[in-house]
């Protein structure tokens, strides 16, 4: 009897239960939840820790199918017996079963999928960090009526009311997650740019949909000047330069380089872009370097007929050339330079003399033989411009040079090693020599190895130049020229030095110090070793 009454009941409650269950999943267990008083199901831990309850809805959590977002049930079931199948495989390799594992785990994780749909629609929507900033700026509202308890606060015993303390931990746990901060530094569409100066000082910076920031940076020139920038990343992935206030722009070298511009964003709507498609970049290099430096110095002195010390007041000027255009594309180089240089000097109550005048020509050509060496070919030209004399104490001045009387030819042709552009040194088994008197009524082709009836002395021989430049301290800069000629026919051991220092000091842009030493030993001329030095303030500009 009482069986038949439990039939009957199961009979009557299984439609109603049927009935009320709007939603079943397949392959799922759906336990029946019971309402309870809510007397029963909140727990209060302590007094401290009043807002926080245990809650139990539901006595079972629904079980549901781990492959339920496999929308084909034959695969479905496809993958349950390859799982059965596969765990029972003794006999395979390992490293099948290893390969068929990572595939299955790779199906069967719905979490993978779910997190590529929540980090597209964050970088699209970013919705996530929206509701950050909202969730944050209710918890300052909750401080700043902690702080100020005559506001109106909400009371605590309203179930509907947000509880501070719930809001904090849970921004917490999303604001600190690892993975959280991975996504939002992945979903920044960026692109890293650096930016150098003359001195190669760098600094790197992001372009992106990020916060703005701001980054220090100077552009400097060769010289002791500089500008003060700040490069701005901004909103829009682009960015923007400001200059600092009170700077003379024209004081900056200009140059024009050639390239590629580069499109770094794709306008895809009013308000989204995307990084656009960089196309081949185009290397153009810089195959002629030109460049000339002008100087001019001034220095004087005066000293008064009734000064004690006794003395003579004087005058001395210094202008200063140099010239060069430099070729190089890929393993052929072509330099040449152009130096001149012219001084006067007024000392006392004589005239103005002459105390510096030189023109020299130098071109060198080169074709790279193997890594820092070059097939070399070299020509040099020195001479002179104006008159040059030789004042005795007697007063009568005589004439000791002029244009081309005399005047130095080398040709040469040899090995040069070029390790950069500062440091050179050429080789030259084979160079010809020629001495040039242009006007031998004038001046004593004698005094400079030509015979008395020729104009021109030739000497063949071996040759060696080197060139060498060193900056110290951003600035200051030493230029060493030294050169050595031996006569293979005449006295070969007797070697032709020519030796010159230049040390250049830069005040500001355009006041420059220089102190420069010029030393010369040459059979031809005497034996005696001829040497000059020079030092002068003045101003120094190069175009």
């Amino acid at each position: 009897m009482i069986r038949s009454l439990y039939v009957l009941l199961i009979l009557i409650i299984q439609p109603a239960l049927l009935f009320a269950q709007k939603k079943v999943s397949k392959d799922s267990l759906i336990p029946v939840a019971p309402k309870w008083n809510q007397s029963v199901y909140i727990l209060q831990h302590s007094s401290a820790d009043s807002i926080r309850y245990l809650r139990q809805d539901t006595v079972l959590e629904i079980m549901s199918d781990p492959l339920h977002h496999l929308e084909n049930v034959g695969f479905r079931f496809l993958v349950r017996e390859l799982d059965q199948e596969n765990s029972s495989f003794d006999h395979q390799k390992d490293s099948l079963k290893d390969a068929v594992n990572t595939l299955l785990e790779y199906v069967k994780n719905d979490s993978i999928r779910n997190m590529v749909f929540y980090l597209k629609d964050y970088i699209e929507n970013r919705k996530t960090e929206e509701a950050l900033n909202e969730v944050k700026k209710q918890i300052k509202l909750e401080e700043i009526l902690s702080y100020q308890p005559d506001l109106p606060h909400l009371e605590e015993q309203d179930n509907d009311t947000w509880k501070p303390e719930a809001l904090k931990e849970l921004y917490a746990y999303v604001e600190n997650d690892p993975v959280h901060q991975w996504i939002r530094n992945i979903s920044r569409d960026s692109v890293l740019l650096g930016v150098k100066n003359y001195m190669n000082d760098s600094i790197n910076f992001w372009i992106n949909n990020g916060k703005q920031d701001f980054k220090r940076f100077w552009l400097k020139k060769n010289r002791r000047d500089s500008i003060g920038i700040w490069v701005q990343n901004t909103s829009n992935r682009s960015v923007r330069i400001l200059v600092d206030d009170d700077v003379y722009q024209q004081s900056v070298q200009k140059s024009k380089m050639r390239g590629t511009r580069l499109k770094l964003e794709k306008k895809i709507s009013d308000d989204q872009y995307k990084l656009a498609k960089l196309s081949k970049y185009k290397r153009y290099a810089q195959i002629w370097n030109t460049g000339v430096t002008l100087g001019l110095s001034f220095n004087q002195g005066h000293v008064s007929d009734s000064w004690s010390g006794g003395g003579e007041s004087s005058i001395a000027t210094l202008t200063t050339v140099n010239a060069f255009a430099n070729y190089k594309k890929g393993k052929y180089s072509w330099d040449s330079v152009l130096d001149i240089k012219y001084g006067l000097l007024k000392s006392g109550d004589n005239g103005f003399r002459k105390n510096e005048d030189r023109i020299e020509f130098n071109t060198k050509y080169g074709q790279k033989a193997v890594k820092n060496w070059y097939y070399s070919a070299l020509f040099n030209v020195k001479t002179q411009m104006v008159k040059g004399y030789n004042y005795p104490s007697d007063g009568a001045r005589k004439l000791k040079s002029r244009f081309f009387a005399p005047a130095y030819i080398i040709a040469t042709v040899g090995m040069d090693y070029k390790p950069n552009k500062k440091f050179s040194v050429l080789l030259s088994p084979i160079a010809a020599k020629y001495t040039i008197v242009g006007d031998t009524a004038m001046v004593d082709q004698t005094a400079y190895g030509v015979d008395a009836d020729k104009k021109v002395k030739k000497e063949v021989g071996s040759y060696v130049k080197i060139s060498h430049k060193l900056d110290f301290w951003e600035d200051m800069k030493l230029e060493n020229k030294f050169s050595l000629y031996s006569n293979y026919s005449e006295k070969p051991q007797n070697i032709d030095v020519d030796w010159e220092l230049i040390l250049i000091m830069p005040i500001n842009q355009y006041l420059t110090t220089t102190f420069s030493t010029h030393m010369i030993s040459d059979d031809d001329t005497g034996s005696k070793l001829q040497f000059k030095e020079n030092l002068s303030v003045g101003i120094r500009y190069r175009f």
